[in-house]
């Protein structure tokens, strides 16, 4: 049987055009990717995450203000409108305490609790706010949500797990300095663990740049959890396809 993979959170509209999305798309295919979010960023490109769904039925879309972003008028209302448009997540959202925009913290309290209302799980990106994230988390706890590119400590993971949550890990455990977040790894509740790869960037690491490689990713945390990597990929498939269970 060939091997199934997910890619948890990437950002396919920003190729710079459709075809090389497809192409990506392809290729991620051919290495055995059967399903993936494709994360939005602002208003701005939630129509294009929106298109790529419309066309490629491995993509669940996500739509979200992320917290670099300064907040428009009327874009919650927005924002209710695409989720309601496609089966969606909410993300990517989150908390950033080194470069959030101003309000970026009562933005993500307000999606959190769209999230809750419509049912839908949430992608949330989080940086120097651990401690207020569980706090708002307890505030408007979504039914499903995941940490995207988790940067935060083998005990935060235990705390959030509590809560629910999904953790997601990219290519960065490659990296043998990175023994706080191979650790992170190494606690994550098995059904909780995710693989992403946050393509396409454009010079990165062949894992960075589409869905195929979450391949690669799979293959390092296979080895530092020791699985075999059909076992891993297997374990991140089913968990990917349980996060978006229900949408």
């Amino acid at each position: 049987m060939a091997m199934r993979l997910f890619d948890a959170h990437n950002h396919l509209q920003n190729f710079g055009t459709a075809a090389e999305a497809d192409a990506a798309l392809r290729e991620g295919a051919a290495a055995g990717v059967e399903g993936m979010l494709v994360c939005g960023t602002s208003p701005e490109d939630w129509g294009a995450v929106l298109e790529l769904a419309a066309r490629q039925p491995a993509v669940t879309p996500c739509f979200g203000l992320h917290p670099w972003h300064k907040a428009e008028e009327g874009w919650l209302e927005k924002l209710g409108e695409f989720l309601r448009r496609a089966p969606s997540c909410v993300g990517e959202i989150g908390l950033d305490g080194q470069n959030g925009a101003p309000g970026h913290e009562e933005d993500f309290l307000a999606q959190l609790e769209l999230a809750k209302k419509m049912g839908r799980p949430a992608v949330i990106h989080c940086v120097k706010s651990w401690g207020r994230l569980g706090e708002l988390l307890r505030k408007a706890l979504p039914p499903r949500f995941m940490l995207h590119s988790y940067s935060g400590s083998a005990e935060v993971v235990r705390e959030l797990a509590t809560l629910g949550g999904y953790f997601s890990f990219g290519g960065e455990i490659m990296d043998p300095q990175r023994q706080r977040l191979r650790a992170a790894l190494k606690a994550v509740p098995r059904e909780r663990l995710l693989l992403e790869t946050e393509s396409p960037e454009p010079g990165a690491p062949p894992w960075r740049r589409g869905p195929a490689g979450v391949a690669e990713v799979a293959a390092a945390a296979a080895d530092l959890l020791g699985l075999t990597l059909e076992e891993t990929a297997e374990l991140t498939a089913a968990n990917g396809r349980a996060f978006i269970n229900g949408l």
